[in-house]
């Protein structure tokens, strides 16, 4: 079968031009192909502070720089997330005569500031949302968060930001609102009643031994999981990958009726 391929490279040298792509059977109907930064998407959303001028804004700014100079620098979740270029791609095909969306993701591996993956999950599942327009669709990749971590629950469990609210930011005023009524289903849990044990194992010196669940399949709207290919329990070897794991991820695959 002869595949045609859309991708993004929106890494760098450094991280050897990391990128996502989604391959389509060459005799699929494509309508539509969408390219979006997601930090470009929510630096539209916001606008910086205004400037105080004034006595009162002098010495509220003599204040800040005192304490700054006796504090650990606080980091700015939102700044970080219009830095990154990370991409989402969303294809629309025709099956059956009926529309599909197809998108794929690869969430920023920021561990260590967990709200900005709160906010770039909150985006990229709105956006799939809107570009889909009550069709389904489909959302898979590497997201980088376990199922039982926060951005897992914001885009699965209905009106779960009511609760655990998005960060504010001390830089803009952010005008993007999450719509925490719209939410995805994970096929893998969706057919098994539960995530796969894991889905990536690497050893390395920062994280020996890590061993998790971190890339899904989502998806919305009128579709029913036919089968989900089949994961190991527990991995073999030392890391991946090795001499039969091509990749330190497992694959992971869903068949869907378009219903």
């Amino acid at each position: 079968m002869n595949y045609k391929f859309y991708h993004s490279l929106y890494g760098n040298r450094y991280n050897d031009y990391m990128g996502v792509g989604i391959a389509l059977p060459a005799s699929m109907q494509l309508i539509s192909t969408d390219f979006i930064s997601i930090g470009d998407c929510l630096r539209s959303t916001m606008e910086p502070h205004e400037k105080q001028t004034g006595f009162f804004a002098w010495c509220h700014d003599l204040c800040e720089f005192i304490l700054a100079r006796c504090k650990k620098p606080t980091i700015d979740p939102w700044n970080v997330a219009i830095c990154r270029n990370n991409t989402l791609i969303c294809l629309q095909v025709i099956i059956d005569d009926k529309p599909l969306y197809i998108g794929t993701y690869h969430m920023p591996c920021l561990y260590s500031i967990p709200d900005t993956m709160i906010i770039h999950s909150s985006m990229v599942k709105d956006l799939m949302f809107q570009m889909a327009a009550g069709h389904p669709f489909i959302l898979a990749g590497d997201f980088n968060f376990k199922p039982n971590e926060i951005p897992y629950r914001v885009i699965t469990e209905k009106s779960y930001l009511n609760h655990v609210r998005l960060p504010n930011s001390n830089q803009y005023e952010v005008s993007y609102r999450p719509n925490g009524e719209q939410i995805l289903k994970s096929a893998y849990c969706e057919k098994n009643g539960t995530e796969p044990n894991y889905t990536n194992f690497a050893s390395t010196s920062q994280t020996p031994n890590f061993c998790a669940t971190l890339d899904y399949i989502f998806f919305a709207g009128n579709l029913h999981v036919n089968k989900v290919l089949d994961l190991p329990d527990h991995p073999t070897g030392e890391s991946y990958p090795d001499e039969t794991h091509p990749s330190d991820h497992l694959m992971i695959a869903a068949s869907f009726q378009l219903l």
